[in-house]
């Protein structure tokens, strides 16, 4: 077996039981918060973790790429890892401080403002969830995927106890809590992996690397966390701000956490891609680009097309396993979002190989273009239409996202000159 398909097979199980959790939290709050709260919950902790992720990702990212091109050299790998924790450090604390002070404003932004309180106890993910990724994403630049299975596999078990067992006790409060409490905990176990299980050479001496290195890709890499962050959970705030229907969002965001499941399984193909074809391009080889491209592409439509036939002739049962019948009316939603969920997965999938190959305004440009036509779109169809044109929406941009992608991997990495 190759080293490809060991490590995927590794990461590919810490990500199933990672998203079972997500599933099995999911199930549970749908079931003890009712729609309406569990609208608010997903709503409060998906924009809290989309803001960690698109002002707090691009360091981390930035970190993993420069490991992964100087493996082998602990001296240099805790220079970079030192450099990019400083930088960190600084963006998190001001991010957990503004996010706090203009708790208000977001929620007025909702037309809600019976969500500041929510809000402002949800800044405390923003330190607990960077402590948590940089260290995940520490472990991927060095290809311990071991590790990374660990703490995938920890996430998720922290996730279902402490968000779960405090929504029990105390309600919706309880379950942002909870989301609070469960990173910290995965931070603890990267820090006890850190100092007992990574070997690593007695007495290196730590020199410095230059911040500008860590900064200049990831300015461009923050560029595609920013679009594809905002193109990914837009559909839900656009929801909750032209309906003003806590219901609507809880319903969409049902329906479109059960047609993603092929795309979350899919996410251990991004950890394993980045750093493969990072070290690959620095390498300048080629052929060995073209060869994991084949192999990823026909594994890729091997297993999305089929889930994605079997998801659409059950998701009257998908629904009411995962969220129970107060949720039933949100399974009309899952058959206009299959073909969106395959496209998006294949976009995801080769944003990573592009980004890993330092082509970055590639995936920028087509997930800019997707994010216009979408917002536009649910701005026109959205108040009249209802929450079906939002699925319908999602599908349409995501195929083309999809589609655009396949097509850029061919001309850059089959037709271009230098790799024939």
């Amino acid at each position: 077996m190759s080293k490809l398909k060991s490590s995927f097979i590794i990461l590919a199980i810490a990500e199933f039981t990672y998203n079972i959790s997500s599933y099995v939290i999911n199930m549970g709050l749908g079931r003890m918060l009712g729609v309406a709260d569990y609208g608010r919950y997903s709503l409060v902790i998906g924009f809290t973790t989309m803001i960690i992720l698109l002002v707090g990702r691009s360091i981390p990212t930035a970190m993993m790429k420069r490991i992964s091109e100087n493996l082998n050299d602990w001296s240099r790998i805790l220079a970079i890892r030192k450099s990019a924790a400083t930088i960190q450090i600084v963006i998190i604390i001001s991010l957990t401080i503004i996010f706090y002070l203009s708790s208000p404003l977001i929620a007025k932004i909702f037309g809600d403002t019976t969500l500041t309180p929510l809000f402002k106890l949800s800044s405390l993910v923003i330190p607990t969830f960077a402590l948590s990724s940089f260290h995940v994403l520490y472990f991927n630049g060095l290809k311990y995927f071991k590790a990374m299975t660990t703490l995938k596999i920890a996430r998720g078990i922290f996730r279902i106890s402490w968000i779960l067992g405090l929504a029990y006790l105390l309600g919706l409060r309880g379950a942002i809590f909870g989301s609070i409490l469960a990173p910290l905990s995965v931070f603890l176990v990267a820090v006890i992996i850190e100092i007992f299980f990574i070997k690593k050479p007695k007495n290196i001496r730590i020199a410095k690397y230059p911040y500008k290195k860590i900064l200049s890709y990831a300015g461009g890499f923050i560029l595609f966390v920013v679009f594809y962050e905002f193109y990914i959970r837009t559909d839900m705030y656009l929801i909750k701000t032209l309906t003003g229907s806590d219901t609507n969002t809880g319903l969409y965001n049902a329906a479109v956490t059960i047609a993603l499941i092929p795309y979350y399984v899919m996410f251990a193909l991004t950890f394993i891609l980045f750093p493969t074809i990072s070290d690959l391009a620095k390498r300048q080889d080629h052929k060995e680009i073209q060869k994991v491209l084949k192999k990823v592409i026909i594994f890729l439509f091997t297993l999305l097309i089929p889930s994605a036939l079997v998801m659409a002739l059950i998701p009257d049962l998908l629904v009411t396993i995962f969220f129970g019948n107060k949720f039933a009316t949100s399974a009309t939603l899952i058959p206009y979002m299959l073909g969106g969920a395959i496209f998006i997965t294949i976009f995801y999938v080769l944003a990573s190989v592009f980004n890993g190959a330092n082509m970055t305004k590639i995936p920028v440009t087509i997930t800019i273009t997707a994010l216009i036509i979408g917002i536009t779109a649910n701005i026109q169809f959205l108040p009249t239409c209802g929450i079906k044109a939002t699925a319908i929406i999602f599908s349409l941009t995501a195929t083309f996202m999809g589609i655009s992608s396949l097509i850029m991997m061919y001309v850059k990495f089959f037709k271009n000159k230098k790799y024939t």
